[in-house]
């Protein structure tokens, strides 16, 4: 569970649905590919990593994955 005051910096609290990868690295490249844009590059927290991407259509999605 993740808790705020509401007062989030752009794009957290814009997005719209998080993903559980496999493999963050490889899936932030097919969707770059594809033509998202990486609005927050990977960074590691704990043991998982995150990222922020938003889609082709303005979609914004976490992408994140265990180490």
């Amino acid at each position: 569970m993740l808790v705020t005051n509401g007062f989030l910096p752009y794009p957290y609290g814009h997005e719209t649905t998080g993903y559980a990868v496999s493999d963050l690295g490889a899936t932030l490249a097919k969707a770059t590919a594809a033509g998202a844009t990486v609005l927050v590059p990977a960074f590691s927290s704990g043991n998982r990593q995150s990222a922020m991407v938003q889609f082709p259509g303005g979609i914004i999605a976490e992408l994140h994955s265990g180490r």
